[in-house]
């Protein structure tokens, strides 16, 4: 306690032992209305320097807290899952998920991996589905954060979109991760395909596939990063390698089978000698397989992501020849296991990336199920 403080207590004490004396008088003096006033001005005096005291310490604490804001995330993030998490035990933990979709083959296969691999931590999980929509996985992430889980992990649906999922993380100082579509903002680590290989290889093998030459179609989905990487690696590979193959066309089908009919469709209809059509997702794939079929064409497919139906259709020794494969089963593991390990603070990799194969007629028995 301050010496002013003392002094405004010891004379108010002062003041109310005249005032109890002019109490039992029936009057109060002069000297003791004089003594109340100034007790009031030092009183006043000292609740001031209380108040600016205040002020200071609120300011510090503005000051502290925009100096952590400018720490980098991935810093405040590490620290906080130390030192909150290490000690956790595994069926103490729960993890958030956004799947980008579950319309997708592909990603229910990433989401059975993921659920198999928290059982085997023992660890809880809640599993939510973004449905293609950026909005919608922001919501679920401030649901993750509302609900204190210890870790979240999404499967971006775009990648600028992600970014205020992790600015929500960061801010509530939860680990994030990511997979798949990289996202532009800072994760604490992501997990992925090598898309630029996967679009190469499916280049090479359009190029076996057409020793003579010949012209092929794209059916892309530019919404979507990864999607991207493969085309343009496709492309650049038959641009440096095959002269005598020519890409006449590109189309986006946005994640939508039906509008990947339609552009099978218009390929059709616009270059009657079309040679192939490459697909950068299994779903568009087998879109441009039933439409192909159903006008007696020859035009080969070649599809992304090595689902059981392109598996199954390859293995019939079809149209569809081949297919550019991952390991949704391997990577979804791997980020369960991933947050986990930062929650128990310890080391993981800032980004691992898995290289796709081919599957095609020589080794589809292979994963045939």
């Amino acid at each position: 306690m301050s010496l002013r403080k003392i002094g405004v207590i010891g004379l108010a004490l002062v003041i109310m032992t005249g005032v109890l004396s002019g109490c039992s008088g029936g009057t109060q003096t002069q000297d003791t209305k004089a003594g109340t006033e100034a007790a009031k001005t030092e009183a006043a005096k000292a609740a001031g320097t209380d108040k600016a005291e205040t002020d200071k310490t609120e300011a510090a604490k503005t000051e502290a807290a925009d100096a952590v804001g400018e720490t980098k995330a991935e810093e405040i993030i590490t620290e906080a899952a130390a030192q909150t998490g290490k000690d956790k035990e595994n069926k103490d933990i729960t993890l958030g998920i956004s799947i980008f979709t579950r319309t997708h083959v592909f990603y229910n296969r990433v989401e059975e991996a993921m659920e198999k691999k928290c059982e085997e931590l023992g660890v809880k999980a809640i599993f939510m589905d973004a449905d293609t929509d950026s909005e919608k996985q922001l919501s679920q992430v401030q649901d993750f954060i509302t609900q204190k889980v210890d870790a979240i992990i999404i499967c971006p649906v775009s990648t600028a979109g992600s970014n205020s999922c992790l600015e929500l993380a960061n801010k509530a100082g939860i680990p994030l991760l990511t997979a798949f579509t990289k996202s532009d903002g800072d994760s604490i680590c992501h997990f992925g395909t090598d898309e630029n290989v996967g679009g190469e290889l499916a280049g090479k093998y359009i190029e076996k596939a057409l020793p003579e030459g010949g012209k092929a179609a794209i059916i892309t989905y530019d919404d979507v990063e990864n999607c991207v990487l493969r085309a343009e690696g496709c492309k650049k590979y038959l641009e440096a390698n095959c002269e005598n193959i020519e890409v006449v066309d590109e189309q986006n089908y946005q994640g939508d089978a039906e509008k990947a009919s339609a552009i099978t469709q218009d390929f059709l209809l616009k270059y009657p000698d079309l040679d192939l059509i490459f697909a950068v997702g299994d779903p568009a794939a087998m879109s441009a397989y039933t439409i192909i079929n159903g006008a007696g064409k020859e035009i080969k497919v070649i599809g992304y992501d090595g689902n059981p139906e392109a598996v199954n259709e390859i293995a019939k020794g079809g149209i569809w020849i081949a297919d550019v494969a991952q390991d949704p089963e391997g990577i979804g593991q791997a980020m369960i296991d991933s947050a986990v390990k930062v929650i128990h603070g310890e080391e993981i990799p800032k980004e691992k990336y898995i290289e796709p194969y081919i599957i095609d007629s020589e080794n589809v028995s292979e994963f045939q199920k």
